[in-house]
């Protein structure tokens, strides 16, 4: 007998050997034990996880000898030949390869037939939204009104292309894609019956590479076995699959953080010579960034991150060593970087000079934390005492000097502007009215007075209108009594204050020895 793969010889048989999709074999076998059969059903999910097998499961399960029952015998003659795709009254249809109006039109033809040898005529129709409109529309009237002995199953991998008076008139079930934890017990399993030696990081690397699709783990561990043969290591897996082995990336995000371009481009280079895709190399980094994200917001990563406890403690050991900020500010340049190489000519340049920017990303500091400095040197100047200025006022009497605002006032706007979404937010629940409003003005500050720069009009008398209740709500939520000032500003133009805060602002980065890292508008869109 010839060789079967792993992916027909593991199909499952009966319900209970299904992975990771009991909401819905539960719901067939009630439906089938309290003998509430629907005429039409619509599996729908990505590849490889079951909507055929089910599909075949059901159609064993309706026309058994000893049925219907939730339980077919896969004995009796019935179950043998759908499990060899033989029955002559289950028929599978490839939507791909039969998508016109005749196709169609057969299939009407011979529905009306009474089955040969079991209780259900059934049609199993894979990747039907592949049939064309005016096919959908030849099977409206059928699918409206069957026959009593016939049942179609629809398989498809993108539901959204299905005509929603198809889908009204079947029964949807989602299947999703299985977990990294269940396809990994489960290729532990096979594995285990198939006498073959696997690691546990071996596993890993094949469920990882799936994507959520039991199918495709078959396959790739038929793959590595016919590789490496039954005492399977890591190495043989990276080796048959062509995977890029993940301690490159660690040794990548440690050049990035600690700053070492040489050692960067060495490890780009490695990665072109071995063939890797540019653009998946760049969505693998980006996983592992977020990983180190995760691993540096939450106390215990490992109920969140699916991986050996080897890579946890690696990306521990890295989150020590840099900010949450700038690993974020990573993610971005990093994203960006991606679409840049989907389009560049030359995609390895175009990756060494993006990871060359987050080599050189400074260390970043979280606008409070900017704020709290601000704030100090305020403090410490306020301590040392009062200068005397007498021969200065005698000197300069004729000319009048305009004060700039103090660091703690340009630290108390900048908190504000950083909370101002979040009192939008706060406004939206409780006046839902006044919120549209204040998303059309323009925010300033006037020696710690909100001031609402608002186009004149029905706006503008709005606003006016309802300045008590807003200044209510202004307190409810900053904690203190903050007056709110309200300008028709019919030109649209910048005040003078901001060309002071600019000033001000050039003068904070000069104090600091700091660079701009972004500007942002006050004025909200």
């Amino acid at each position: 007998m010839s060789y079967i793969v792993l992916a027909r010889k593991w199909r499952p048989t009966v319900f209970e050997n299904v992975v990771g999709q009991s909401h819905v074999t539960t719901t067939l076998k009630n439906a089938i034990a309290e003998k509430k059969i629907a005429h039409a059903y619509l599996f729908s999910g990505p590849r490889g996880v079951g909507k055929t097998t089910v599909a075949r499961i059901f159609a064993k399960a309706l026309n058994c000898s000893h049925g219907p029952t939730p339980s077919p015998c896969n004995e009796c003659q019935s179950c043998k030949e759908i499990t060899t795709n033989i029955s002559v009254d289950v028929i599978e249809i490839d939507g791909a390869s039969n998508t016109s109006v005749d196709n169609v039109r057969e299939i009407r033809e011979n529905i009306k037939y009474l089955p040969s040898r079991g209780r259900y005529r059934i049609y199993i129709i894979d990747e039907v939204h592949m049939l064309s409109n005016p096919a959908f529309n030849a099977l409206l009237k059928t699918l409206e009104e069957p026959p009593s002995h016939a049942i179609f199953i629809f398989a498809t991998t993108e539901s959204y292309k299905i005509p929603d008076t198809v889908l009204s008139r079947c029964q949807r079930f989602d299947f999703k894609r299985i977990s990294l934890k269940e396809i990994q017990d489960h290729i532990k399993f096979v594995a285990k019956t198939e006498g073959v030696n696997i690691t546990e990081s071996s596993i890993y690397l094949i469920a990882k590479e799936v994507d959520g699709s039991l199918r495709d783990a078959h396959s790739l561990l038929d793959q590595v076995i016919a590789f490496a043969g039954t005492d399977i290591k890591e190495n043989s897996v990276t080796e048959a699959l062509g995977l890029m082995d993940r301690m490159l990336f660690f040794e990548l995000l440690e050049a990035i953080i600690g700053k070492n371009g040489r050692d960067c481009l060495k490890i780009i280079e490695k990665i072109y010579n071995f063939g890797y895709d540019l653009k998946r190399f760049c969505q693998d980094l980006l996983e592992h960034i977020r990983d180190l994200v995760i691993t540096k917001t939450v106390d215990e990563p490992q109920g969140i991150l699916d991986m050996p406890e080897s890579e946890i403690k690696e990306l521990q050991r890295l989150a020590g060593k840099v900010s949450l900020l700038n690993l974020q500010w990573m993610f971005t340049l990093l994203s960006k970087g991606y679409e840049d190489i989907s389009r560049s000519p030359s995609p390895r340049f175009t990756l060494e000079m993006t990871l060359l920017k987050m080599v050189h990303l400074e260390n970043l500091e979280s606008i409070n934390t900017i704020i709290g400095n601000l704030e100090g040197l305020n403090s410490s100047i306020s301590n040392k005492g009062d200068i005397s200025t007498k021969s200065i006022e005698r000197k300069f009497t004729s000319e009048i000097l305009e004060e700039a605002p103090s660091y703690k006032k340009l630290a108390d706007s900048s908190a504000k502007t950083e909370q101002w979404p979040d009192f939008l937010n706060f406004i939206r629940k409780k006046r839902p009215a006044l919120a549209s409003h204040l998303e059309l003005v323009s925010l300033t500050f006037e020696e710690g007075d909100i001031v609402l720069n608002v186009k004149g009009g029905p706006y503008y008398t709005y606003l006016t209108e309802n300045k008590k209740i807003l200044e209510q709500l202004s307190k409810e939520f900053f904690g203190r009594q903050i007056p709110i000032k309200i300008k028709a500003d019919e030109n649209n133009t910048t005040s003078a204050k901001s060309k002071e805060d600019d000033k001000i602002i050039k003068d904070a980065v000069k104090t600091f020895g700091g660079r701009i890292v972004e500007e942002r508008r006050s004025r909200l869109t």
